[in-house]
């Protein structure tokens, strides 16, 4: 069962425990549904370690979507964001390389060309902590559970479905989605994928739920 944290600070404190009993490199993993505010925490988490002396790395999820060429290529273009439209494999392969502590390219993602970054930001092997995001990091189906198995802590954060729904409007209108698609997209593919990654937050090992923090979570 997941350990339940309410407070940010409390979560910062959990992970600092865990991390002092494991070994280097620690990898933590924060999945939820879109719009969750991953990221936010994610980032949040990376500047807090960072500050305490911990050499850490943001590693988002996003960097390893298939390019829109790809999804063209395959009809996938409208189901962006599912599970299947996501370079598993290629993801998979870079966690075991920061588990190897190699120096090598993190993907990202850029919300203004659509497109995965090939350079996004440079491993160089000697980071203690790498904070990773994203919507399927506990899905149970290979190669997703190959990955699974290398991360040391594993967070869910899940908000209501109407402050979810919120964000992503915001989101896909800055993407230059017409008001008209907005609830085609957010139902038929987002909401869709939330449904399909919260079956999944029982196998985190904490789940996080934080009112106070909650306007940041974005």
């Amino acid at each position: 069962m997941s350990k339940q944290i309410k407070k940010y600070d409390e979560l910062i404190d959990h992970i600092e425990k865990v991390i002092e009993a494991s070994g280097d490199p620690f990898l933590i993993a924060i999945a939820g549904p879109p719009a969750a505010g991953k990221s936010t925490l994610a980032r949040q988490i990376v500047k807090e370690l960072n500050s305490k002396g911990y050499i850490t790395q943001f590693c988002p999820m996003d960097g390893f979507h298939l390019t829109n060429a790809q999804l063209d290529k395959n009809d996938l273009r409208a189901f962006k964001g599912r599970i299947d439209t996501f370079d598993a494999d290629g993801f998979v392969k870079a966690v075991l390389d920061l588990k190897s502590k190699k120096s090598f390219w993190w993907p990202t993602y850029s919300r203004i060309k659509h497109n995965p970054i090939t350079k996004g930001s440079f491993i160089n092997g000697k980071e203690n902590v790498f904070v990773l995001e994203g919507n399927y990091l506990l899905d149970k189906s290979e190669p997703w559970s190959t990955s699974a198995k290398n991360y040391q802590l594993s967070i869910f954060v899940d908000p209501a479905d109407n402050i979810i729904r919120q964000r992503l409007s915001m989101r896909h209108i800055k993407s230059g989605y017409r008001i008209s698609q907005l609830k085609e997209k957010i139902e038929n593919v987002d909401m869709l994928n939330a449904s399909m990654i919260r079956d999944h937050h029982s196998y985190a090992d904490v789940y996080f739920s934080d009112p106070e923090n909650s306007q940041l979570m974005t």
